[in-house]
């Protein structure tokens, strides 16, 4: 868990690889503002363990196909 104005610097590597296989899914990611985004590379990259960092980087892929700006879990 990040502490209060803690943030992940950069895309997550598990979230990065799924983006570059997805335009659609990263021509949304790129259209949101630098807060939404940095909710996603939080949620994903956060996580301690990698397998729980791939499970959310899969679970925000399916959220930015679908066009969700928020994270909804």
């Amino acid at each position: 868990m990040l502490k209060k104005g803690e943030h992940i610097a950069g895309i997550p590597t598990e979230l990065q690889v799924l983006l570059d296989q997805d335009a659609e899914a990263s021509d949304f990611f790129e259209s949101l503002s630098r807060s939404y985004k940095q909710g996603y590379c939080d949620w994903v990259g956060s996580a301690k363990q990698e397998e729980t960092r791939r499970v959310r980087a899969d679970k925000a892929m399916v959220m930015l196909r679908n066009k969700q700006k928020t994270l909804k879990t």
